[in-house]
């Protein structure tokens, strides 16, 4: 393999993947989750999430679908904790059957050349969206342009010393420029969909028939505003964000004015997702971090516009 110095392998052991076949696989999966898994292609991936029925998340994922009645559902190990026994709860009489990843798999993020992962032996598509399914390893392209792979395999998947080792938080920081959201424990069922710009990435649909929450998520939609969204944010303290901390407007500290999705650390501090009230957005509110007199934090450039659709 040529080495390249942006060649990265990126440990991603918060994350894991539920297996998902049967018959009825595709009819249950699409009656639970706010994506259209009926027209997934094989060998495609997409977005997608699930609902209280009052519309709020209980998890974000990526969904592969590996075989007509074959699928791979990826999600942080802490939230598949509650999703698995959910899921199965409601499979009753169905052809489905939903197992847990196998202790001996990993998964991994890789962030390389498209040709440096296929001189490593690596079967990849060139193209966002698809995935690779062979050997016991799939490989999904997450982003093309960005050279972004994610692989589910078994740990010795490849021959790793040409590769740069990286944090998690390289990742995490990737998935925040790129505008993509996590659920994690912190926050499950603190937002509705949009809130986190879901519909902004291709990971709801609005055409689809029933699942749960869709009378709410579509609501939203339709007939209301949305009056909070997803943006990204700088702040230079060393004092670390955390999912679910709050975020306050100066001078006001009595009602906060949006939570924090995720946050990594960057080069003049730290790059942080939070759910925003638009209002405050548009009327350039001075946002603090924890406290109305917390550390300052400004809005940076967003990887796609977040304006309500009525009002353009």
């Amino acid at each position: 393999m040529n080495t390249n110095t942006q060649t990265k392998i990126i440990p991603l052991d918060d994350l894991t993947s539920l297996h998902v076949t049967g018959d009825d696989a595709t009819r249950f999966l699409h009656a639970q989750f706010t994506n259209d898994l009926e027209s997934l292609p094989i060998g495609s991936w997409q977005y997608s999430s699930y609902c209280t029925p009052k519309g709020r998340l209980l998890a974000f994922m990526t969904i592969a679908r590996l075989e007509d009645s074959e699928y791979m559902l990826i999600l942080p190990k802490t939230v598949s904790e509650s999703i698995l026994p959910r899921l199965r709860m409601f499979v009753m009489r169905d052809d489905v059957t939903i197992t847990p990843q196998p202790e001996q798999s990993v998964i991994t993020g890789l962030v390389a050349p498209a040709h440096a992962l296929k001189d490593a032996g690596l079967d990849i598509e060139n193209e966002t969206g698809k995935l690779s399914n062979n050997n016991n390893r799939c490989i999904l392209t997450l982003d093309a342009e960005t050279e972004r792979y994610l692989c589910i395999s078994d740990k010795n998947f490849l021959d790793t010393s040409s590769f740069e080792a990286a944090d998690r938080a390289d990742w995490t920081l990737l998935d925040i420029q790129a505008g993509i959201p996590a659920i994690l424990s912190e926050t499950q069922e603190a937002y509705v969909p949009q809130m986190v710009n879901l519909d902004l990435i291709g990971a709801v649909n609005f055409k689809k028939g029933c699942y749960p929450g869709q009378e709410i998520v579509a609501r939203v939609h339709y007939l209301g505003k949305i009056k909070q969204r997803m943006y990204i944010l700088t702040a230079q303290g060393d004092n670390m964000a955390k999912p679910a901390d709050k975020v306050y407007i100066s001078g006001q500290p009595d009602k906060s004015a949006g939570t924090v999705v995720q946050v990594a650390k960057n080069e003049s501090g730290q790059l942080l997702q939070v759910v925003l009230q638009t209002k405050a957005v548009d009327e350039n509110a001075d946002f603090r971090l924890g406290a109305e007199d917390g550390e300052k934090m400004a809005l940076a450039t967003q990887p796609y516009s977040v304006a309500d659709e009525k009002e353009k």
